[in-house]
């Protein structure tokens, strides 16, 4: 099946209008501005480092345009430079500098602060995102009248998209107000440290419908809950945290349904969460071509589904037929 050339049109604009530059602290914080953009690392690049092979990691390419052509292909992971992924232009060098020092000057240690940076530039990843997304498809619509139906496929991403990015940004201007104030404690966590050397980073906001065992948690035409997934490594080992705004139910119900399976299946269900829900995932290539093909196969559908306009989440997000990993779960921890 071929590409239709004004969803490949769309998916082109799009792109541009995803290395459009503005800083997002500029936007909602009352901290002016310095600097020109810069190229901002989602997942630290201190962290992409401690699982770089030859200065590069593993990962599914993100892009538009080349999440399109796989649709129309073969999903495959391939090689990125540190230096080039999960890379945004959503913040100014004062700002990226500033803002994120105690990520990527300090020691990884989890403090009431880092979750709440942790937090902070997963939510504006995904309020950048989002929010050009957005504009994307309302730039398509005004290309056609109101009775064409190409333009349905194009509202309903703009629909999606709108929905989302307000929640997203909503939900930055609170973590601005808690930086203003130093409330680092209004950003709660779980934490789950693993015995081993990391092998997958990952880092994603979404707004979960159901928790891991098929519950309902929100209604996401209304509902705003964000939930923020990190997978990253301390002293040398793996560390899975979740992070949420206090007060903010359906997130907090998600991560502790998630705490509560068998810690044999942890290990398991974060790699899944993380090819599903986040789109700033990596991993070491020798960890990637060490598992099975049936695993990767089941993996790279998950992405897939995730990147098709028309995938609709499912409840059964557990799924133990097969254990991809058992990383070793030392600690369970609220925060």
């Amino acid at each position: 099946m071929s590409i239709r050339p004004d969803n490949w049109a769309f998916a082109r604009a799009h792109q541009r209008l995803l290395e459009a530059k503005e800083c997002l602290a500029g936007r909602y914080g009352q901290d002016t501005c310095a600097g020109k953009i810069v190229r901002a690392h989602i997942i630290p690049r201190s962290q992409l480092q401690q699982i770089a092979i030859g200065g590069h990691v593993h990962a599914v390419p993100t892009q538009l345009t080349a999440v399109m052509r796989m649709q129309h292909s073969l999903f495959e992971a391939q090689d990125f430079g540190v230096g080039e992924f999960s890379v945004l232009n959503c913040f100014c060098a004062r700002h990226d500098k500033k803002l994120f020092a105690p990520l990527e000057d300090e020691p990884l240690t989890f403090s009431e602060e880092q979750l709440a940076l942790l937090h902070y530039r997963a939510i504006a990843a995904e309020a950048y995102q989002r929010g050009n997304q957005e504009d994307g498809a309302s730039a398509e619509l005004r290309k056609y009248s109101y009775d064409d139906p190409r333009r349905d496929a194009f509202y309903t991403i703009f629909h999606i998209n709108s929905i989302a990015a307000e929640a997203a940004e909503d939900t930055l201007k609170r973590l601005e107000r808690i930086f203003e104030r130093k409330r680092y404690d209004r950003v709660r966590a779980l934490i789950v440290r693993f015995r081993t050397a990391p092998m997958l980073l990952s880092v994603g906001a979404f707004r979960p419908l159901y928790d891991v065992t098929g519950q309902q948690l929100q209604n996401l035409e209304t509902d705003s809950a964000y939930l923020a997934m990190h997978v990253l490594t301390t002293n040398k080992q793996s560390a899975l945290v979740f992070t949420w705004l206090r007060g903010q139910k359906a997130a907090e119900r998600f991560a502790k349904s998630f705490a509560a399976q068998p810690r044999e299946q942890i290990t398991t269900l974060a790699i899944q969460m993380a090819f599903e829900y986040a789109e700033h995932t990596c991993m070491r290539q020798d960890w990637w071509l060490g598992l099975n093909e049936e695993v990767r196969d089941a993996l790279l559908w998950r992405v897939k589904r995730a990147n098709s306009l028309n995938y609709i989440r499912s409840s059964k997000l557990i799924s133990f037929r097969s254990s991809y990993d058992d990383w070793g779960v030392d600690s369970v921890q609220q925060a």
